[in-house]
């Protein structure tokens, strides 16, 4: 199976990895130069993701755990499609990232899988 995750190009405080998607999305969300149109629009999808994706609560060592999508997702995906040029007008970039092997899994469901990066990676 293949995974897919949606990265910026900001790296997370602490960890060797960038942040992902949703932190940039509520980052483009809450700033104050975003139009009301824009956040609605960015709001609505991290609604419905929300409400859909499990957020598992990590503990000790895997707070440096990476979220992947599977790439079956196809509607979480869909939803993060949606929102990518909304952040991206306001300047922030938005990598796809796929990978056959995204590290040692911890976390999986039907969509996503909590991977702690190799050593190295």
């Amino acid at each position: 199976m293949k995974y897919v995750r949606f990265e910026s190009q900001m790296p997370c405080e602490g960890t060797p990895s960038m942040l992902g998607v949703f932190q940039i999305a509520f980052l483009v969300r809450d700033e104050h130069a975003t139009s009301p149109h824009d956040a609605d629009q960015i709001n609505r999808h991290i609604e419905w993701l929300k409400t859909h994706l499990r957020s598992p609560d990590l503990h000790g060592e895997d707070y440096r755990a990476i979220f992947w999508f599977k790439d079956t997702a196809h509607e979480p995906m869909q939803r993060i499609w949606a929102i990518k040029p909304y952040i991206e007008a306001y300047g922030y970039w938005i990598n796809v990232v796929k990978s056959w092997n995204p590290g040692r899994i911890i976390y999986e469901d039907g969509w996503q899988v909590a991977a702690k990066p190799r050593r190295g990676s």
